[in-house]
């Protein structure tokens, strides 16, 4: 038994350190500072077994460079990888990460052979084992094929929606929504997704199509989360921001954590706030994720402050 399984893309960041994010047809110059392994659910899993929950995944890689660096680092962070797919034939993804001084990011996702698995790459049994399953938005009809597949069963279902979310069709999505016991949109992917930048509209809007609890998660602004006739504002924690890469897969992964450990939803909302702002103070998606303690240490700390 899982307490979390998550299903979709992992990759190698290409990180690249640059005085401002460039602009159409500007030239900047730049710092590769490493090669970090990446991917919203590969990184959505590794925060979730960081922070002591027992974590598997679904996903697929070549048996490359970038693929091996992924696999060994999955390992390394105790997560379980018989879902993991590997081949030969495949080349693993990558993602270029301009990163400036503020933190802040530009992702270009490079797709290659290995981006997503496929319907038949799908292990049912394996997810049949876990308390929630996760997914992302980058291949909606993969998601709704998968949750159409487990619905009945005890396990919840949660999705990241990402801006790729207005590409599907509306069928597709009203099919997919009625299915989640949870959303996470950011503030992008959930205008990309209601057509309105009304925060508290996009959200009823997703519970009017069956979705049991909308979080929304709205980078230094904190978090909203809604279910009907309930809001809990959640903010976010100053801190000196390093790299933002990954913040939102961090916090998904920590709320959903404390959900599996029978946490109220307010304080589930804290503890992945926390968790994002000690992410960001380090470069990497993966190289600040914290532990439960630590996150537990940040809180008491904050509480201390005058």
């Amino acid at each position: 038994m899982f307490d979390i399984v998550g299903v979709g893309d992992t990759n190698i960041d290409l990180i690249i350190k640059v005085d401002h994010l460039p602009t159409h047809d500007e030239k900047v110059k730049g710092i590769l500072i490493g090669k970090y392994p990446g991917g919203i659910i590969g990184n959505f899993c590794s925060a979730a077994s960081k922070f002591g929950v027992s974590t598997g995944i679904i996903t697929k890689l070549g048996n490359d460079e970038f693929g091996n660096l992924c696999k060994a680092d999955f390992i390394k962070r105790g997560i379980d990888i018989q879902g993991l797919i590997q081949d030969d034939k495949l080349e693993t993804y990558f993602c270029v990460v301009h990163l400036d001084d503020s933190g802040e990011k530009a992702l270009t996702i490079v797709e290659t052979s290995a981006f997503l698995p496929e319907k038949s790459d799908i292990n049912f049994s394996y997810l049949r084992k876990a308390k929630y399953v996760h997914m992302t938005t980058l291949d909606v009809d993969l998601a709704n094929f998968v949750f159409g597949e487990i619905k009945n069963n005890e396990c919840k279902l949660s999705l990241d929606i990402e801006v790729t979310a207005s590409k599907a069709k509306y069928e597709v999505w009203n099919s997919l929504l009625s299915k989640l016991d949870i959303a996470f949109p950011n503030l992008a992917g959930l205008a990309a997704l209601t057509e309105t930048t009304d925060v508290d509209l996009g959200a009823k809007i997703l519970l009017d199509h069956g979705v049991g609890m909308v979080v929304v998660t709205c980078g230094s602004q904190g978090a909203r989360v809604y279910k009907e006739d309930y809001l809990f504002l959640c903010p976010a924690f100053p801190v000196d921001v390093k790299d933002t890469t990954g913040a939102g897969d961090c916090f998904n992964a920590v709320f959903l954590s404390c959900l599996s450990k029978h946490m109220p939803i307010e304080k589930a909302a804290k503890y992945a706030s926390a968790a994002a702002a000690i992410s960001i103070q380090t470069i990497g998606a993966r190289e600040g994720l914290p532990t439960f303690d630590m996150v537990e240490k940040f809180l008491k700390n904050e509480e201390n402050k005058p």
